[in-house]
């Protein structure tokens, strides 16, 4: 691949620029500053509707290039994809039923935004009526509105938010994640022009080109797949981590995006209490989960973490010098993924979530934190 810096003194040269008449300023976005950034796809691990609860979608388009009022030169449509996970009917008698949905479908549709464009969306309007309630996850991905559906392109401007309501208000917002697109040719170019200040600033304005702008990352044919493989987009994760109370209520939304919505996902859980202490878990699942982490494992129950040898001053919520409730944190990684009958089907899976503390009424929620990479996440559209 031709060096970035070649690529500049060429574009350069192009503009009709010289040594002798213009001292050039080049420089290279390779990365912005670190945090969150828009992408090209967007998770949100959670969606509920129906019953008593609601919730909304937002997705910002934050191109606003090129910035007259007639050009849609920034526009792209998002293609709204919900996961809908069909309960198993043997749960209520068999608590690890709970990890192993019957079915995930998907129900789509495509939305037009023009720069600087934004939606919010009620999933229960949205998303495909289903009696008593859907639940699951949502991904919505850039597309080229000029194909069709399923042409996913490098437009790495896409912002996120959800809100998640039941009946008695606002339960709690959560950002998606973002992951953004890549190709051969990922860099960024912030100006090229006279700096007549001996600074070394460039006195113009800033023109950013970005060469990688548009180009179809969707792989294979119809239905195409979203390959999160560092050459398409951005890898995921290859851990999540986590803290909780032992009273906090948490709850833990994982999504499996290795194989098919029928591939099951092997977890190893490492926790550690608030004196260090080192405890584990496993669980099995397939698709899609949302639940209590005292049903995840019984470890995280504060009636179990009482009996290890913990901090005698962490937590004390009554200020007399003594610990009152138990914390902890976890890191979850994947063992490997495997076919309903047993036979493996790779060596690590890939997975994506979000935890939620509180009661019934205030609660508030956060994606997990990360560690590592993972090559080997895929979502197929549909």
């Amino acid at each position: 691949m031709q060096h970035p810096v070649s690529i500049l003194f060429a574009l350069a040269l192009a503009s009709g620029m010289t040594a002798s008449g213009a001292s050039a300023q080049f420089q290279l976005q390779l990365n912005d500053c670190a945090g969150r950034k828009p992408g090209s796809v967007l998770v949100f691990p959670v969606h509920r509707s129906g019953g008593a609860w609601l919730t909304i979608l937002n997705v910002s388009n934050t191109s606003t290039l090129p910035d007259t009022p007639t050009s849609f030169g920034g526009s792209t449509n998002a293609h709204f994809e919900y996961v809908n996970v069909q309960p198993n009917p043997t749960a209520a008698s068999n608590p690890l039923a709970h990890f192993m949905p019957s079915g995930c479908t998907i129900f789509d549709r495509v939305e037009f935004l023009t720069p600087a464009d934004h939606i919010s969306v009620l999933t229960r309007c949205h998303n495909a009526f289903g009696g008593t309630g859907q639940e699951g996850y949502v991904v919505v991905s850039a597309e080229d509105p000029a194909q069709s559906m399923g042409a996913a392109w490098h437009h790495n401007y896409l912002i996120g938010s959800e809100v998640v309501l039941s009946g008695s208000g606002v339960t709690y917002m959560l950002n998606a994640y973002s992951i953004r697109g890549r190709c051969a040719e990922n860099v960024d170019i912030i100006d090229i022009g006279d700096t007549g200040t001996g600074t070394g600033a460039p006195a113009g304005p800033v023109i950013q080109i970005d060469l990688c702008h548009h180009a179809i990352l969707a792989a294979g044919t119809f239905p195409y797949t979203l390959l999160f493989d560092g050459l398409h987009y951005d890898p995921l994760p290859d851990a999540l981590m986590g803290d909780f109370i032992g009273v906090g209520g948490s709850q833990l939304a994982l999504i499996n995006f290795t194989g098919g919505p029928m591939i099951e996902n092997t977890l190893f859980f490492e926790v550690y209490n608030d004196n260090e202490l080192p405890l584990s878990a496993t669980l099995r699942f397939r698709c899609w989960f949302d639940q209590p982490l005292n049903r995840v494992s019984p470890l995280f129950l504060e009636a179990n973490l009482e009996n290890f040898p913990n901090d005698p001053q962490e937590l004390d919520i009554t200020c007399d010098g003594t610990g009152d409730i138990e914390t902890g944190w976890y890191k979850i990684r994947s063992t490997g993924t495997w076919f309903s009958g047993g036979q493996q089907h790779s060596q690590d899976g890939a997975i994506l979530g979000s935890v939620v503390a509180g009661h019934s009424s205030v609660r508030g929620a956060h994606l997990l934190w990360e560690h590592g990479v993972q090559f080997n996440g895929a979502f197929r559209t549909p």
